[in-house]
């Protein structure tokens, strides 16, 4: 078996090559992971404006629907009440349903 000119000729050579490859493999990764982290910090810089915007606009439809389902509430108590027996009817019924067909 004919040797190559790249076989290490000692223990201590072929270490100090699998170090050296080691470092350059490392090294790359290490750009590339710290190019992607810059790229998605700038990313999310850029949607955190829209993000607030969004954040507020939800929060004020939730108020006002809150507000309006509280008024239906005080205006009409029994059909509330009505609309959440049949609910917890339906919801009787259909495991009752499962339970069956077990």
């Amino acid at each position: 078996m004919a040797k190559q000119s790249d076989d290490p000729k000692s223990l201590s050579e072929a270490i100090e090559k699998l170090e050296n490859a080691g470092r350059g493999k490392v090294q790359d990764f290490k750009e590339i992971l710290e190019k992607d982290y810059n790229e998605l910090r700038k990313t999310l810089d850029d949607l955190k404006p829209h993000l607030d915007a969004l954040r507020g606009s939800v929060e004020t439809e939730v108020k006002k629907t809150k507000n309006q389902v509280e008024e239906k509430v005080k205006e009409n108590p029994w059909i509330t009440i009505g609309i959440i027996g049949l609910v917890a009817f339906v919801i009787g019924w259909i495991f009752s349903q499962n339970k069956k067909g077990e």
